[in-house]
């Protein structure tokens, strides 16, 4: 008997090493050990946030660390991640950070919708003329632009924990072949049209791993100056933008 007890092993054994399928587990199968999980994030008037940075803090065990960055549609989906409980840590610029616990069910599509609220906002009255300025001017007399409404061309940049206006674009001193913002910058509240957006130059290969987005604008919106703005609060002017114009220029 125990002659062929091994007879019939050895046989299972040569069957899986000739034919795959005859020992392989069933997409079926694989997909009730994994869930797949969406978020959407926007801000307290229900606009989509791009660049809000999604990290697990806490995962089931033999699972990565899952980490995303939203797009223009505030969405970021992760598939096929382990069922199990999750701790996310959602921050992006000058909103408050946000802390979720969840459970990734089995064979399911979970999705979360995330408000963030903004951390520093304009509360001065907008004139229905705003004045037109440059970076010339500002660095001039600064003070006397704090909580006007105004216009400014400038280069816009923006990626992993940078979003600006800056004065002028220059050779990157990472990376060769890429551009950095330079001169005066100015962080950024609010966010460009989708259609100034869409324009804008793509630079993928950058030191932190994201990729970035420049390119000429002309903006229109609040500044505030004399503050710590942004990241790491090494910013001077901070500018909530209610209008924003592509403006043709080429690297």
């Amino acid at each position: 008997m125990a002659i062929k007890k091994y007879l019939m092993l050895f046989l299972i054994f040569t069957l899986c090493v000739l034919s795959a399928s005859a020992c392989s587990v069933s997409d079926e199968t694989i997909s009730k050990t994994t869930g797949n999980l969406q978020f959407y994030i926007e801000n307290n008037s229900g606009i989509p946030l791009w660049g809000a940075k999604i990290v697990s803090e806490e995962q089931p065990e033999g699972q990565l660390k899952v980490t995303g960055i939203t797009g223009d549609s505030g969405i970021v989906t992760f598939k096929n991640i382990a069922a199990g409980e999750y701790k996310f840590y959602i921050s992006r610029f000058d909103y408050f950070p946000v802390e979720v616990l969840l459970t990734v069910l089995e064979g399911q599509q979970k999705e979360i919708n995330i408000k963030m609220t903004v951390e520093q906002s304009a509360t001065n009255t907008i004139t229905t003329s705003p004045a037109r300025t440059s970076f010339a001017n500002l660095a001039a007399n600064p003070e006397s632009y704090n909580g006007k409404y105004i216009i400014i061309e400038g280069y816009w940049f923006s990626g992993f924990e940078i979003v600006t206006l800056a004065e002028r674009l220059e050779a990157s001193d990472f990376a060769e072949g890429n551009v950095q913002p330079a001169g005066i910058k100015i962080w950024i509240s609010s966010g460009l049209s989708q259609e100034v957006s869409d324009k804008l130059y793509l630079q993928e290969n950058n030191a932190t791993g994201y990729p970035a987005y420049y390119g000429k604008v002309e903006l229109t919106g609040v500044l505030e100056y004399g503050g710590e703005y942004g990241h790491l609060n090494s910013y001077s002017y901070l500018l909530t933008i209610y209008e924003s114009l592509w403006i043709d220029w080429e690297p």
